[in-house]
């Protein structure tokens, strides 16, 4: 075998300069998308957004959803979808839908504490998700789950995390979605889960938290979430497509989301990715 040339086969890491886009998830214009789904959607990519996360029911119609967005000039990022619509009776209609709205991103928002208890309960959980991930990968999409506080409360027979059972009874391409803000409020080391589970944060959401304060924004001296190691370990080693943001501060921006959207928007530009 001939042997390499210099600096091949060597475990080096290229620097390319990214640009990764940016979403919000819809849940802090709640009010605002129920009344008026074609203006909201307006407003939050002129607050800064390139693209939108849904929630809940798939209440709208696909096509007018699709419509909207394209009016916007929005890329769909994923939707929270309740569990009910992941059901043997029900995942061939969500995924029509979905694939009306070229959405790849199914995402579990949450599910009961009951359900993260034990590791029994967690492991049904992870089965059954396991199972979902089969059937959305034969249509081009994938699953995930995305993390409160609970997840990180020991479960109470093993005392083991219910994340770590999840992630680690579940196929790598199923989206292990980091709340940053959730986790650490229930004592998640969120920074360091991104490197445990590599690959598995390809949408993560970003959202300040500190210990001292309610009211506090993503660069606040109050923030306790080191940014720049939480970006680097983002882009290296979760495999990060879209940041989401899911900020709402009812505190500092009072009636005021979309406020409140481009003030996290204009936080993230400033960083030109970093």
């Amino acid at each position: 075998m001939k042997s390499l040339p210099p600096g091949w086969g060597e475990n080096q890491q290229a620097v390319v300069k990214t640009s990764l886009p940016l979403a919000t998830q819809l849940f802090p214009v709640a009010d605002m998308l129920a009344k008026d789904l074609r203006g909201t959607l307006k407003l939050v990519k002129e607050a800064g957004y390139d693209g939108v996360e849904f929630f809940g029911a798939l209440k709208y119609v696909a096509q007018d959803v699709r419509s909207a967005l394209d009016e916007a000039g929005l890329q769909i990022a994923g939707w929270h979808t309740p569990w009910e619509y992941l059901t043997p009776e029900n995942i061939y209609s969500t995924i029509t839908y979905n694939k009306v709205l070229g959405n790849q991103f199914i995402i579990v928002p949450w599910r009961p504490d009951e359900i993260l208890a034990t590791r029994e309960s967690c492991l049904q959980f992870a089965a059954e998700l396991t199972w979902v991930s089969d059937m959305l990968g034969m249509y081009g999409m994938v699953t995930g789950y995305h993390n409160h506080a609970t997840e990180f409360r020991p479960t109470d027979d093993t005392k083991e995390l219910p994340w770590d059972i999840i992630a680690q009874n579940t196929p790598s391409n199923v989206i292990m979605q980091n709340d940053i803000g959730n986790g650490m409020h229930g004592g998640g080391d969120m920074v360091g889960l991104l490197k445990k589970y590599p690959g598995r944060g390809v949408t993560i959401h970003m959202k300040p938290y500190s210990t001292e304060s309610r009211d506090t924004f993503f660069d606040d001296s109050n923030c306790s979430i080191n940014w720049d190691e939480y970006f680097l370990i983002a882009r290296k080693e979760a495999g990060v497509r879209w940041y989401i943001v899911e900020y709402v501060n009812t505190i500092r921006f009072p009636d005021d989301p979309i406020g409140a959207l481009a003030a996290s928007a204009k936080w993230f530009r400033s960083r030109n990715g970093k």
